[in-house]
Formats: C-alpha cells, structure tokens, sequence
C-alpha cells in the first residue's frame, strides 16, 4: 500500500554522523570507535527515561553518556564540557548523498515528508537548516512535544495525529532497528535503510522493506 505520509528519521538516517564522530573523539584520547559506543549509550539512557517515567533533553543524556564512556576508560570529561562539544557538532552535520535527490523527487511526486527524531526541537531546526533540507517536510517533530522517546508508542501514535494520517497509511524509514520495530508495532509501514554498519535488530518486527539506498524509496513509491 502507497503510504500518504513518510516519516523519517533524521540522526544516522539522514545525516552522516562522521564529523560528531571527528569531534567527540578529541576529548576521548581520538578514538573514534568509542564515540559509535557514546551514540548507543545515549540510545541506551533515552530507554531508561522512558522505562523510569523520567525526560531529560537529548543533549543532557548525550553529555551524561560521554562523560560515562570516558569515565569507562579513565579519561576524565565533566558535564559541561561534554554538552558544549556535543551542541557544537550535532548540529553541524551534513545530508548523506542520496538524501536530496530522494526528498526532492518524493516531494515531487506529492508525498506528504515528516521528519520524526529524539533530538529536542531547536536542535531539530538546527539540524536540518544546516544540512539545506528543512523546506522538504511539511512537519517538523520532536519527542520533546510527548516528553518521551521513540521507539515508545505513544511517540509514533502522536506523529501521526500531527500528520492527520492512520499508522497504516503512514511509513517509517530510519537506520535503526529499534526504530522501525517499534513504528512498526504501531501498524505503521516500516523501511530499514541500510547506512554502513546497520543492521535491523534480528529479534525486533521484521521491516517491510531494507534498502541500500534511500533512492530506492522513489521507485518503491512510483511502482
């Protein structure tokens, strides 16, 4: 079924993560591999907020994370520090390459295009302006607005109350397979993309697509 709304993930999904990686690692002994470790500590943390009934900005469990992931290899970073060099970059990354071409020929084509993170709102805005992508969706939403985060229920049943569209008439694509499990235990339509390194949680709800490319959603859409 042709969905009427695509959400989209934005972190890894859309934006490549490779200079937050650059940045981070100069406070971590220049260790990149340790900032892909930070990134799933702060996955980690957001799933204990929303299991302990708690919501702290995205930013503050991400400065929580790497100051935890440097404490767990003796290197010492406070808080402060960390949030600082976290706002500095997480703001500052670029589209992938295939992300332009996909939202333009999808908007195009009369897709309703809704981006759908855990990043907070301002950061969200930041985010997209600097990658030249924000004019593409129609809504912009963060999880702040339901004070949890994805992959919660109640975050993909709220996105699409916004969009004014069923679950089953919607799409998730996103990176993660957390992500679309979830969405998809929603009733949502579900893409894993298949950005380097990812791959879909064996034990989560199988997606209804896994595609190399986001392209692929353009011709998956026309046909």
């Amino acid at each position: 079924m042709t969905p009427k709304v695509i959400f989209f993930d934005i972190n890894e999904t859309l934006l490549d993560m490779q200079a937050i990686k650059t940045g981070l690692a100069s406070v971590l002994n220049g260790d990149e591999t340790l900032v892909d470790l930070w990134f799933a500590n702060l996955l980690h943390h957001s799933l204990v907020d929303v299991a302990s009934g708690q919501f702290h900005d995205f930013i503050d469990i991400g400065a929580a994370a790497l100051t935890m992931v440097a404490h767990s290899k003796d290197i010492s970073v406070d808080e402060a520090t960390a949030k600082d060099i976290i706002k500095q970059h997480i703001t500052r990354l670029p589209a992938h390459d295939d992300v332009v071409p996909t939202l333009k020929a999808l908007q195009s084509a009369g897709v309703t295009l809704v981006a759908l993170s855990n990043s907070s709102k301002a950061g969200l805005d930041a985010q997209l302006e600097f990658a030249n992508i924000k004019p593409y969706f129609s809504h912009v939403l963060s999880v702040e607005s339901v004070r949890t985060y994805k992959p919660h229920a109640a975050v993909y049943h709220w996105a699409c109350q916004q969009a004014n569209v069923k679950n089953e008439d919607a799409m998730m694509v996103a990176a993660h397979g957390w992500d679309v499990s979830g969405a998809k235990a929603t009733g949502m339509q579900t893409v894993f993309v298949e950005r380097s390194g990812k791959m879909v949680y064996p034990l989560g709800i199988a997606p209804d697509h896994s595609i190399a490319s986001l392209t692929a959603l353009i011709e998956m859409i026309s046909s």
